[in-house]
C-alpha cells in the first residue's frame, strides 16, 4: 500500500550542466558547483518544459516559432527534489520509489546519494530505497532527468529507434519538435514488504457464443505467501455480488475464474449501454486481507469473420460484437499534448466525449506515442469507444522495419507485457497491433511500393506469442497497414491485394473533377486504418497561435514551422493569388476547410455503404497536440470541431443501408 503520494508535496526543480549535479564540490576551486537554472517550485506529475513555462523561464512553445527557443532543455540534466515529511509508518522497513512513467534516462538520489537508475518510458519503474528513511532527520528525494537520447522522429530511422522513447516528439508531420523530460502517472512511496506479497498480473473478461455467460478470468501469483493463505473474489454490480469464490492460495501462479449468469452487455457506442462491473479480488489469512485489488471490466463477445467477397488468405475485418456485425468508425488517437504527461484528466474526457457524440466507436492509439492512461480506458469504458492499441513501434522516412537484436526484442516484449497486464481488463479494448506502418520497400516494374512486415519479424512474432499467452481474448494484428499492399490503388482493384490499408491522406493523384469520387467508389480495400484530407484550423486559433508572425503565404517560416506538409501550396497557390494578406488568409481556410469536410465525408460515405464487403474507416487523424495552422486533424487544438467532425458525424450516425 502507499505510504505516501508524491504528487501531494512540494517539488523544486533545478538544471545543471551534465553531471554537474554528481561531482557537487569543485575540484578547482573548492567551491560548491550551484544549477545553472533554478531553483523554480515544482509539480509532479509533469514535463520540465511545462514547470518551467510555468515559472516563467522559458516562452509558451505554443506560440509562433517559439519551440525552436526551448530546444537547449535537451541539452541540461534536470533535478526535481523533494524534502520528505516524517514517515510515521515505515518504522524499520525498506522503502520503494514506485513511478508510473519516467521519461526518460536517469537516476534517484536519497539524501545526495544515488540510490537507483532507471530507463524508458514504457512501463513503470520501481527503486529500492533501503531503510534509510527510519532514520531520524529530514530525508531529501530527487529525481534527476539526464539528456534524452538522439532520437527517431518521423524523418528517422526505425531500425535506429532502439530508446523506448515517444517518438512523435521528435518531430512528425503534425508536431513541432518538443521533446518531453519529466514524471507521469502515480509517483508513491511504498513500503517493501517481506517475505515478498502475492501478486494479480492479469484480468480479462469472455462471453460464451450463446451470451449467456460472462466469464472472469484473473491470475494471481503467491509470492511467498504461506500455505494457509485464501483468494477471495466477487464480482459485483450497484453494490449486488453476482458471484465468488474462495479458494486456497496455490504455489506460483494460479489462473480462476468467476462466472456470471445472463450479464448485461457491454456495447460500442450507438449501440447499446456500456454496463460495467466491480471486480475485487483479495489474498487473505485468518480473515485478514494480506492484498487487495479492484477492477472495473464489462462483458462483451467480439468475433471476427471475414468481410463479403473477401479474397482467400486475407484476415477477417467484419467485427461481431454480441452477435451483431458493426462497421468500425473513428479516428486515430494521437497524443493530447507535446508533453504527454502533463495532460490533465479534463481534457481526455473532454475529448472522449467529443468523439462519442460524433458518433465514433473505435479509436486506435497509434503506435508512435504512448499507452494510453488507465483514466483514458476509463474513459473510453463509459463511452463506448472500443480502442485498438498499439506497442510503441513506428515507421519512419529512411527505414521502417523495428531493430531485431535480442536484446531489443527483449526489453520490447516486458514492455508490451505491461501493456498487456494494466489494460487488458477494460471493457473497450478491441485489439493489440504491434506497431504502426512497419514494412519494407519493394521494387517492381513501375518503380517503388511498401509491403507491410509479417509474423516474419522477429519482433512481431515475439509480439504475437505473447499475447496468446497473455491475452488470447483479444486479437493482435501484427502492424497496421496489413495485406499484400500498404496502398490502395486504382490499377490494382479487383486483384484481392487490398486488405487493410492506409492513405492516402490528400487529394494529390485524384485532382480531375470526380476522380476523388470514383476512388472511393470502386475502391476494394477490405478495411481503411488511415485515410486523411488537409484543412486549415479556424482563423481565430491561427491568429492567437501566430506570435505576430506573418500568416501569408502558407510558404512563410510559420507555416513550415508546423504544417509545412499541409499548405497544399503547389496546389492551391493559383487560386488565392489575386489576393493578399488577411483577404487572401480568410479565403484560403474557408477553401481547405470546406474541402475537407466535403471529400472526407464522402470517402467515409462510399466506405460505409460498402459494408459487410469493407469492415470500417479510422480517420488520420483525431484531434491536435499543437495549434497547427493546417492539418489532417478533426479538432482544433483548443477542442473546438472543424466543419469536417460534423460532416463526418452525419456519416457515422447514419446505418450502412442508408447510404447505398
Amino acid at each position: 500500500m502507499p505510504t505516501l503520494d508524491l504528487s501531494n508535496i512540494p517539488w523544486v526543480l533545478t538544471g545543471w550542466r551534465p553531471f554537474a549535479w554528481k561531482l557537487r564540490q569543485s575540484a578547482e576551486t573548492g567551491g560548491f558547483l550551484l544549477p545553472d537554472h533554478g531553483p523554480f517550485p515544482a509539480r509532479l506529475p509533469g514535463s520540465v518544459q511545462e514547470n518551467l513555462r510555468r515559472a516563467g523561464e522559458i516562452p509558451d512553445w505554443h506560440i509562433g516559432r517559439n519551440s525552436l527557443a526551448i530546444e537547449w532543455i535537451e541539452h541540461r540534466h534536470w533535478m526535481f527534489s523533494a524534502e520528505l515529511p516524517p514517515l510515521a509508518c515505515v518504522g524499520a522497513s525498506s522503502v520503494v520509489f514506485r513511478a508510473e512513467v519516467l521519461d526518460h534516462h536517469g537516476w534517484v538520489l536519497l539524501n545526495g546519494a544515488v540510490v537507483g537508475e532507471f530507463c524508458g518510458s514504457h512501463r513503470p519503474a520501481a527503486i529500492d530505497l533501503g531503510n534509510s528513511l527510519a532514520m531520524p532527520g529530514p530525508h531529501q528525494l530527487a529525481i534527476v532527468f539526464a539528456l534524452p537520447p538522439e532520437g527517431q522522429g518521423q524523418m528517422g530511422s526505425t531500425l535506429k529507434a532502439i530508446d523506448f522513447k515517444p517518438r512523435y516528439s521528435f518531430g512528425w508531420d503534425w508536431c513541432v519538435r518538443m521533446v518531453p523530460i519529466g514524471a507521469g502517472g502515480r509517483l508513491e512511496l511504498e513500503t517493501k514488504e517481506s517475505p515478498a506479497p502475492p501478486a494479480l498480473l492479469g484480468t480479462v473478461t469472455d462471453v460464451s457464443a450463446d451470451l449467456a455467460q460472462g466469464t472472469v478470468s484473473f491470475t494471481v501469483i503467491a509470492g511467498d505467501a504461506k500455505p494457509d493463505h485464501e483468494v477471495r473474489a466477487t464480482v459485483g454490480r450497484h453494490g449486488r455480488t453476482l458471484a465468488s469464490s474462495l479458494t486456497p492460495l496455490a504455489t506460483g501462479e494460479q489462473r480462476l475464474d468467476l462466472t456470471v449468469e445472463d450479464p448485461e452487455l457491454w456495447w460500442p457506442c450507438g449501440e447499446g449501454t456500456q454496463p460495467l462491473y466491480d471486480v475485487e479480488v483479495a489474498v487473505t489469512c485468518g480473515g485478514q486481507i494480506v492484498r487487495e485489488w479492484t477492477r472495473r471490466v464489462g462483458f462483451k463477445r467480439v468475433e471476427w469473420r471475414p468481410c463479403a467477397g473477401a479474397p482467400v488468405g486475407a484476415l477477417p475485418w467484419l467485427c461481431i460484437v454480441n452477435g451483431r456485425a458493426i462497421f468500425l468508425q473513428g479516428v486515430n488517437w494521437t497524443p493530447v499534448r507535446m508533453g504527454y504527461m502533463d495532460t490533465t484528466i479534463e481534457e481526455i474526457e473532454r475529448l472522449v466525449s467529443l468523439y462519442e457524440g460524433m458518433g465514433c466507436n473505435l479509436l486506435r492509439v497509434w503506435g508512435g506515442g504512448h499507452l494510453e492512461t488507465p483514466e483514458f480506458y476509463a474513459a473510453c469504458d463509459r463511452a463506448g469507444l472500443m480502442v485498438w492499441q498499439e506497442f510503441p513501434l513506428s515507421s519512419s522516412g529512411i527505414d521502417s522495419s523495428p531493430p531485431s537484436a535480442p536484446e531489443f526484442v527483449a526489453e520490447l516484449v516486458e514492455v508490451a507485457r505491461h501493456y498487456l497486464r494494466s489494460r487488458q481488463h477494460h471493457a473497450c479494448l478491441l485489439m493489440w497491433c504491434g506497431g504502426n506502418e512497419l514494412h519494407h520497400d519493394e521494387l517492381f516494374l513501375g518503380g517503388k511500393r511498401r509491403i507491410p512486415l509479417t509474423l516474419e519479424h522477429p519482433a512481431l512474432t515475439a509480439l504475437a506469442a505473447l499475447v496468446s499467452v497473455e491475452d488470447p481474448c483479444h486479437r493482435f494484428l501484427p502492424t497496421s497497414p496489413y495485406g499484400p499492399r500498404f496502398h490502395s490503388v486504382r490499377e490494382e482493384f479487383g486483384q484481392g491485394l487490398h486488405h487493410e490499408v492506409h492513405g492516402p491522406w490528400g487529394l494529390d493523384g485524384h485532382l480531375q473533377p470526380g476522380e476523388w469520387e470514383a476512388y472511393w467508389r470502386d475502391d476494394d480495400a477490405l478495411f481503411r486504418g488511415e485515410t486523411g484530407v488537409a484543412g486549415a484550423s479556424s482563423l481565430a486559433l491561427i491568429r492567437r497561435y501566430a506570435g505576430g508572425e506573418a500568416t501569408w503565404p502558407p510558404g512563410s517560416a510559420l507555416w513550415q514551422h508546423s504544417s509545412g506538409w499541409w499548405t497544399q501550396a503547389n496546389r492551391l497557390g493559383a487560386r488565392f493569388a489575386s489576393l493578399s494578406g488577411d483577404d487572401a488568409l480568410a479565403a484560403y481556410v474557408e477553401f481547405t476547410r470546406r474541402e475537407q469536410a466535403e471529400k472526407l465525408a464522402c470517402a467515409v460515405r462510399a466506405k460505409k455503404a460498402q459494408f459487410p464487403r469493407c469492415g470500417g474507416f479510422l480517420i488520420w487523424m483525431g484531434h491536435d497536440a499543437f495549434p497547427c495552422l493546417a492539418n489532417t486533424s478533426l479538432i482544433e487544438f483548443d477542442h473546438r470541431l472543424k466543419p469536417a467532425a460534423h460532416a463526418i458525424a452525419a456519416v457515422f450516425h447514419t446505418r450502412p443501408g442508408s447510404l447505398s
